[in-house]
């Protein structure tokens, strides 16, 4: 009997390990290391981009993150190997974000984490090799990313993207359509605008100012609705062949700044 309680005993004690053994990898999985190095956008943009993996972010090349933002990473490889993703920070550091990771190939990944400061362009980098890197080789292919080829011979494939962080307000886009237009003296013309963050997200409930030199406006303020969109009408005056400009202007607010376009038009 007592033979069967130190039995069962020693099982538990051995799964409990195994638990604490587990949960210890996914916490050392998701930590990042930091060293205080930069390399100038001249040397990151030198880096090629190999076919044999994709990289870059939920915005595109260039992006922009508010601070507190999420930003989505996203890369996929042809062939299966080990990769390291590092991300060059605008105050001097570089951070490595995944070390030593077994992909395989055609499998989409995906790191997510929230945009931070400082503000700036944040510079990423990836590399593909057959096996593990040591940490040294990491650090000396980051501190000097020129000298890939010697540092790895030809068993690499690597590609790089950037994103700006912003800590204040991001200029929004205004899309109108028809972006041009030509009318008949006492013609109306109908257009429709769309108000976005550089995502491409709709940014609703804020007023558009209107201004036109000739003719008459439906409204001289428009509010844009759920999807971002306004639409107003303009009625073209009786002074022929006459060369106007409709402004449309986003004052700005706590969040956005100030943006502004024009409709080109002609009056017959």
């Amino acid at each position: 009997m007592k033979k069967y309680v130190y039995t069962n005993l020693f099982l538990k004690f051995f799964l409990v390990l195994l638990i604490f053994a587990g949960f210890s990898s996914m916490v050392l999985a998701k930590s990042s290391v930091t060293f205080q190095f930069n390399i100038s956008p001249e040397v990151h943009r030198s880096l090629p981009r190999s076919p044999q993996i994709a990289l870059s972010t939920d915005r595109g090349d260039g992006g922009f993150y508010s601070v507190g933002e999420r930003v989505n990473l996203r890369y996929r490889t042809t062939i299966g190997g080990y990769i390291t993703l590092a991300q060059y920070n605008p105050g001097g550091s570089v951070q490595i974000i995944e070390e030593n990771k077994f992909v395989r190939a055609n499998s989409p990944q995906m790191v997510s984490f929230m945009a931070k400061e400082p503000v700036g362009t944040h510079r990423v980098v990836i590399i593909l090799t057959p096996d593990t890197i040591p940490r040294n080789r990491i650090q000396e292919f980051l501190r000097n990313p020129s000298r890939i080829s010697s540092i790895f011979g030809g068993q690499y494939a690597v590609n790089r993207t950037e994103f700006v962080v912003d800590g204040g307000q991001v200029e929004p886009l205004i899309n109108v359509q028809p972006a041009t237009f030509n009318l008949n003296a006492g013609s109306t013309q109908t257009f429709s605008i769309r108000l976005t963050d550089y995502s491409g997200r709709p940014i609703p409930g804020k007023n558009l100012l209107l201004d036109a030199p000739f003719g008459t406006l439906s409204s001289q303020q428009v509010r844009t609705n759920s999807r971002g969109m306004a639409t107003f009408t303009y009625t073209a005056s009786f002074a022929r062949r006459s060369s106007i400009r409709i402004s449309v202007l986003f004052p700005g607010d706590a969040e956005n700044g100030w943006t502004s376009t024009e409709i080109i038009g002609h009056i017959r």
